[in-house]
């Protein structure tokens, strides 16, 4: 997931958690996805000090996630980082992201803001 930030807004996941398919016994939770058909358990970290970041951020910037992941687990992720939806203002997806050269290319102008005031932290160069 992507991170911007700017004046106007900040919108990020794997910035936020680390997820993984192994079995991981400090996770601080895990979600149930389907993928090609099959149910596979995912367990996710918190980076440290992510909710008083989220929290301190959403007190200055508007927080968008832009994520190459699919919604039906992005929002999974999400819904347990934001329970209340009042730290993130919008939720992007791999469907607003472009295909290129087989990978998943954030296309910004979807976010319909001034991009020289938006500040994106990522994992990918993507």
């Amino acid at each position: 997931m992507t991170a911007y930030l700017s004046d106007e807004c900040f919108a990020a996941p794997e910035t936020l958690i680390h997820s993984s398919l192994e079995h991981c016994p400090e996770a601080d939770f895990s979600v149930l996805v389907c993928v090609n058909m099959k149910e596979h358990i995912v367990y996710v970290r918190q980076r440290p000090h992510l909710h008083t970041f989220l929290e301190r951020v959403a007190e200055m910037f508007e927080i968008i996630i832009f994520t190459a992941s699919q919604s039906i687990y992005a929002d999974q992720l999400l819904n347990i980082l934001d329970p209340d939806k009042k730290i993130i203002s919008q939720r992007v997806y791999r469907e607003a992201c472009v295909v290129s050269d087989g990978h998943y290319v954030k296309d910004l102008t979807v976010l319909e803001r001034d991009l020289a005031k938006v500040v994106i932290i990522d994992n990918t160069p993507q």
